[in-house]
């Protein structure tokens, strides 16, 4: 038996691509199949944002003739910019239990990066910090929340096994409805610094309201290990993927003193509705999820974004403020939506002072994402 490595785009190759996370994850049962025309515009040159300041390729693994496999190789010229690093990444990794396999992928996709004069590959990302990253390590008994990747337990010892180490963790918390208590003490804090309030996102003004989100984002972020600031074209993206199913009350901002000073944005957990549409909207499952939409008959979200401008970051009264936004979030999704849990994902296993927040906030880690590395 033989293992062939064939390269796709967007025209060829397309309905393999799409059917190896459901021949990885046959029988897993909380694997959740993201939607296919979703899957197609990621890969698609004329359509991802990344492509605005990136180049890609992408790779589908057969043994004798059948899909075990897939993976991309990319280039972020906007890390290079800021990093001079020669660090290329791969993404969208899923294969079967099959270390030849693995080995081929990641051999192929160190190839095609080392062409285009890269000394080290990072991953898998797909396609960068500010999008899925990380390879699922531990929490393999829980359902992946909305944008955030799936695994196998033996993903991780195939990425290991292809001679990858670990470069970062990132974890993952979950908020129980009994744990806002534990924040209300935190929260008190805060009231000393002054004046200060939280306002709902405004709709009528969607477009600033975007762009205030990723100015907040890209300064409370920007200390942060391998960060790279959100782009035009991602912001544009990012509008245009959220509009149709976000609400005022899904965003909120701080102000103290009349000044805005940090941000919080929940999504609604779409995977809890799509996971039975098997990645496919025809024939009715688009009325389903049309339905849902409407209705608001969420069980679960997550809170991706969450932060305060830099300035604030070592002040005495930082935990304080977090704490405020997230009480006053979890509030909301646990009263109007009934929610079973909220998480909050993800935070870097560098950043002590979020890892305690995320403690006091709901306890350990419920999940642990790992980023690869290695020279090539």
């Amino acid at each position: 038996m033989t293992i062939s490595i064939s390269q796709i785009d967007r025209k060829h190759g397309v309905k393999d691509w799409l059917a190896v996370p459901h021949i990885v994850f046959a029988g897993d049962p909380v694997f959740v199949p993201q939607l296919d025309f979703m899957e197609k515009q990621r890969i698609d040159p004329g359509h991802a944002p990344f492509f605005k300041f990136g180049e890609a390729a992408f790779f589908v693994a057969y043994r004798d003739g059948k899909p075990v496999g897939r993976i991309s190789a990319h280039i972020n010229r906007r890390h290079l910019e800021q990093y001079r690093d020669a660090t290329g990444n791969f993404g969208f990794f899923d294969c079967v239990d099959d270390r030849e396999a693995a080995q081929a992928l990641i051999d192929r996709a160190a190839a095609w990066l080392k062409e285009r004069g890269m000394a080290r590959m990072v991953g898998p990302y797909s396609y960068s910090l500010n999008d899925e990253c990380g390879c699922l390590v531990e929490g393999f008994d829980t359902p992946p929340a909305i944008l955030m990747p799936h695994a196998r337990r033996f993903t991780g010892r195939l990425l290991e096994q292809t001679g990858l180490a670990k470069e970062m963790d990132l974890y993952v918390y979950r908020t129980k409805p009994a744990t806002v208590p534990r924040i209300a003490k935190l929260a008190e804090r805060a009231k000393r610094v002054g004046d200060i309030s939280l306002r709902l996102f405004d709709m009528k003004r969607y477009t600033q309201e975007i762009e205030l989100l990723v100015e907040i984002f890209n300064d409370a972020w920007s200390g942060n290990w391998g960060f790279v600031p959100f782009s035009r074209p991602e912001i544009d993206a990012l509008a245009a993927e959220l509009k149709p199913f976000f609400r005022n009350e899904y965003g909120r901002f701080m102000l103290v003193n009349g000044k805005v000073v940090g941000v919080i944005v929940l999504l609604p957990d779409l995977n809890n509705i799509i996971k039975s549409f098997g990645g496919k909207l025809l024939p009715f499952n688009w009325a389903k999820l049309v339905w849902a939409l409407k209705r608001e008959t969420w069980r679960s979200a997550r809170v991706p974004l969450m932060g305060l401008r830099r300035e604030w970051h070592t002040t005495p009264q930082a935990g304080g403020l977090l704490a405020m936004m997230a009480q006053s979030m979890i509030e909301q999704g646990m009263t109007r939506y009934d929610l079973d849990w909220v998480e909050y994902s993800w935070v870097l296993e560098i950043n002590k002072p979020m890892m305690a927040f995320g403690e006091t906030l709901a306890g350990p880690p419920v999940k642990t994402y790992r980023i690869y590395a290695k020279n090539i």
